[in-house]
């Protein structure tokens, strides 16, 4: 019963994609970050503050800006003008996994950034799980 329990969270919670191809150093991932709390996207420069307030690692960001939604978009402090990371070996987790082949993520239409070297693909092709 243990195993036929622990198989099912394994295939109902698994992302069912897998993250393909390489960075192509262009830095647009460290210029257009979004933020979310408690499920929504950050919006004002106060969720922002709360954010730095929750976890430090938030201070490492400014907002740069907005984009078509009014969601609020952050720059990285620690990207060089060559697009390279001056805390690199020391980046968060969030950094190195990005993109990241999140479920919810992706079934609510998002992707990688246009231009980026990444792209996602099915774990196993549609036929696959009809066996």
């Amino acid at each position: 019963m243990f195993e036929f329990l622990k198989n099912f969270k394994r295939q109902t919670t698994s992302n069912k994609f897998i993250r393909k191809g390489k960075c192509r150093r262009c830095g647009e991932c460290c210029r257009n970050i979004t933020f979310v709390v408690d499920g929504k996207l950050v919006r004002t420069e106060e969720e922002f503050e709360d954010l730095k307030k929750w976890k430090s690692y938030y201070h490492n960001f400014f907002p740069s800006g907005f984009d078509e939604r009014g969601v609020m978009l952050f720059t990285c402090k620690c990207l060089k003008p060559d697009n390279s990371c001056s805390m690199y070996w020391l980046r968060a987790k969030g950094c190195r996994e990005y993109p990241k082949p999140d479920k919810k993520f992706l079934v609510n239409g998002g992707k990688p950034l246009d231009g980026c070297g990444f792209w996602f693909e099915p774990e196993k092709k549609f036929e696959e799980y009809l066996k």
